[in-house]
C-alpha cells in the first residue's frame, strides 16, 4: 500500500523543478516596475507638439547674459497665439560639460558661465520655472553621447584624456565619443543623469540617442544590446527614486531610430525596453518623413507609452531643408494618420529675428497647425518618397549620390529611402516606389483645386548635350548645404516623351515640362488611396546603354484646395 506521500511525490517534484527555471521574461531584479496611477496620467498627457529646444546651440554670447531676456527669446514661439505647443525638450548642450555648477560634469569654459555661478543662476533651474508657470511640461534632454563642441571649438575633456580606453574614434578631429560598452562609461553617464534628476524639477528626462551615434564601436553594436538595456534599467530606477522622493512622477524620454531596424543596427533592443516599460515617451527618427509608426504601435500596445515621430529642419531630409509649410503639413498628415499621439519639432526657429525671417513664418505656421490633424484638414499639402543621406556632411553621413553603406550608424542616414533611385534602362521594368497620402482625396474630390504628380529626374549621359538641349538644373540640397551634385545633369528636353508613368497600375498621360520638374496635372483623386500608394515609372525610348540609366531624385505628389 502506497503513502498518501507518495502519491503526490511526482507531482511536487514537477512543481519544483517548473519553478526552478528561468522567468520567460526578467529576472527577479529586472521585473516590470509598477507605475502609479499619477505616472500613468503623467505619461499620457495630452501633446499636441513636442519642442525639443537645442537651447545654447554653440552661442558664445549666451552664458552670463540677463535670464529675463533669455526666457523672452526663447519663448517667443512658445507664448505666440494659438500655437500647439505642450511639451519642451530642452536642450542643454552635448551631455559632457554643463552650463552650471556640476559635481559630474566640468563647466562650460567661458567667462558668462562663471559670470552666472558667481551670481548664483542656475539657468536650466530658470527655464524649467517658466515652464510650470505656463503650465507647460518640460523635459530635460540629455545628448546620450554627444561631442565637446558645444560652444564651438572641442574642448580636450579631463576624463576623456585619462582614459582613452573608454573612447570610440569615429571621424576626424580629436573628439572621441562614449564606448558604452565599458562598465565604467555607463557608470559615469548614470551618475551625470542621477545628479540632474536630483537637482531639477522638470517633468522628466528625455535621452537623445541620435546625439550622438555611434554608441558602441562599429560592427558591433547589436551584440552588447544588453548592455544598453542594462543602462536604461538603472536609469529608470533611478527616476522612480526621485519620484518617490519628490512625490510626483518623472518620466523618462528616449528618441530611437524611426523604425525597430535601424534600431537593431544602432543597439538598441527597443522592444525589450518598451515590453519591461522602461521609457514613457518614445521620439522615433530625427529627420525622416516615412516612420514605421505601425511597428511601434504593435508593440507599445496595453502600455502607457506614447508615440511621437520627430522632423528635424536643420539637419534635415536630404532635399527637404527650410522646405515650404505644404511639406510639413503632409508629414505630419500622415503620422496622424498613421496613428500617432503627437509630433515633435527639432532645429524649428523659434523668433523673428532669424535672417531666415521666411523660415521662422513657415515655422510659426506649422506650430499652429501640425498638432492637431483638424486644423490640417483640406489644407495645401505635399506628400514624398523618402531621399536618404545628406544634412550632416560626408564625414558623418554620406551623400545620396555618392552613397556607401554606413558602418558608423544607422541613426540620421535615412538609409532605407528609396531616393534616389535608378529608372532601369531595359524598357521593360518599373521602378516601383511607394508614396503616402493621408488625405482621402477621392472622398473630398468636391473640395480639391487639383491633384498632380511631379517628377525630378537626373541623366549622367545628358552631360554633354548643350544646355538649351535639357530641362533646367535645379538643386535638390538644403538651404546654405553645398549641391552635393544632386540634379547637377537634368535630362534632355525629349524625356516627356521617354517616361511612362502609372499610379496603382493606372498609366497616367505624358507629362509637361515645368523647369526641371515633369509634372503630371489634373490627375483624378480615385487614383490614390489613403496610406500607401505604388508610382510605377518605366523608359519607353530606345534602349540605354548598361550603366546609363535616368535617375530619380523626387517624387511628390501636391494636393490643392480652393480655400487654403
Amino acid at each position: 500500500m502506497f503513502h498518501r506521500t507518495n502519491l503526490f511525490a511526482p507531482f511536487f517534484l514537477v512543481v519544483v523543478l517548473v519553478a526552478s527555471l528561468p522567468c520567460a521574461r526578467v529576472h527577479s531584479s529586472e521585473r516590470v516596475p509598477r507605475f502609479s496611477k499619477a505616472h500613468v496620467e503623467a505619461a499620457s498627457r495630452q501633446r499636441r507638439i513636442i519642442v525639443n529646444f537645442d537651447t545654447i546651440s554653440g552661442d558664445r554670447t549666451f552664458g552670463g547674459r540677463d535670464p529675463k531676456e533669455l526666457l523672452t527669446w526663447k519663448f517667443h514661439v512658445i507664448d505666440a497665439a494659438a500655437v500647439q505647443i505642450d511639451s519642451v525638450w530642452w536642450d542643454w548642450g552635448e551631455g559632457n560639460q554643463a552650463p552650471w555648477a556640476s559635481e559630474t560634469m566640468p563647466l562650460y569654459d567661458a567667462e558668462g558661465y562663471r559670470k552666472w555661478v558667481r551670481d548664483g543662476v542656475d539657468i536650466p533651474a530658470v527655464f524649467a520655472a517658466a515652464c510650470k508657470e505656463r503650465g507647460i511640461e518640460a523635459f530635460y534632454n540629455f545628448r546620450v553621447n554627444g561631442s565637446d563642441n558645444d560652444l564651438g571649438p572641442f574642448r580636450q575633456m579631463k576624463r576623456k584624456l585619462a582614459h582613452p580606453e573608454w573612447l570610440i574614434k569615429v571621424w576626424p578631429g580629436p573628439v572621441g565619443l562614449w564606448n558604452y560598452a565599458i562598465p565604467e562609461v555607463r557608470e559615469h553617464r548614470l551618475a551625470i543623469l542621477r545628479e540632474i534628476a536630483e537637482r531639477y524639477d522638470y517633468d522628466g528626462i528625455a535621452l537623445d540617442f541620435a546625439r550622438g551615434c555611434p554608441l558602441f564601436p562599429s560592427g558591433t553594436a547589436w551584440l552588447h544590446r544588453d548592455k544598453l538595456t542594462d543602462f536604461l534599467r538603472k536609469f529608470r530606477a533611478i527616476t522612480l527614486e526621485v519620484a518617490r522622493e519628490r512625490g510626483r512622477p518623472f518620466l523618462i524620454g528616449a528618441r530611437v531610430p524611426e523604425n525597430l531596424e535601424g534600431a537593431h543596427f544602432d543597439g538598441m533592443d527597443v522592444e525589450t525596453w518598451i515590453r519591461d516599460e522602461l521609457v514613457d515617451v518614445l521620439s522615433l527618427g530625427i529627420r525622416n518623413f516615412d516612420v514605421d509608426i505601425a511597428a511601434y504601435r504593435r508593440l507599445t500596445a496595453g502600455t502607457h507609452i506614447q508615440v511621437y515621430p520627430c522632423v528635424d529642419d536643420h539637419h534635415a531630409a536630404d532635399g527637404y531643408g527650410t522646405p515650404p509649410i505644404e511639406i510639413y503639413r503632409g508629414v505630419a498628415a500622415n503620422w496622424w494618420q498613421q496613428g500617432v499621439d503627437g509630433v515633435q519639432t527639432f532645429n524649428f526657429n523659434h523668433a523673428p529675428d532669424f535672417p531666415y525671417r521666411r523660415v521662422w513664418k513657415t515655422h510659426l505656421q506649422a506650430y499652429r497647425e501640425i498638432g492637431d490633424p483638424e486644423t490640417l484638414r483640406r489644407k495645401n499639402k505635399v506628400f514624398t518618397v523618402g531621399r536618404r543621406g545628406g544634412g550632416h556632411g560626408p564625414n558623418v553621413v554620406p551623400n545620396p549620390q555618392d552613397w556607401t553603406t554606413p558602418r558608423l550608424m544607422y541613426f540620421n542616414t535615412n538609409m532605407l529611402a528609396p531616393l534616389p533611385e535608378t529608372i532601369p534602362g531595359d524598357g521593360r521594368s518599373d521602378r516601383v516606389l511607394r508614396i503616402s497620402l493621408a488625405d482621402d482625396v477621392g472622398r473630398d474630390r468636391s473640395y480639391i483645386d487639383e491633384v498632380s504628380l511631379r517628377v525630378l529626374l537626373s541623366d549622367p549621359t545628358a552631360k554633354s548635350l548643350p544646355a538649351e538641349s535639357r530641362l533646367e538644373r535645379t538643386i535638390v540640397a538644403r538651404i546654405g548645404h553645398p549641391d552635393n551634385g544632386l540634379s547637377n545633369v537634368p535630362p534632355p528636353k525629349e524625356v516627356v516623351d521617354w517616361i511612362d508613368v502609372r499610379v496603382n497600375n493606372i498609366p497616367l498621360s505624358p507629362p509637361r515640362a515645368e523647369g526641371a520638374w515633369l509634372v503630371f496635372p489634373d490627375l483624378t483623386p480615385e487614383l490614390f488611396a489613403v496610406g500607401g500608394n505604388l508610382v510605377g515609372l518605366r523608359y519607353s525610348g530606345s534602349p540605354r546603354s548598361p550603366g546609363k540609366e535616368l535617375l530619380v531624385e523626387k517624387v511628390e505628389v501636391h494636393i490643392t484646395y480652393p480655400s487654403s
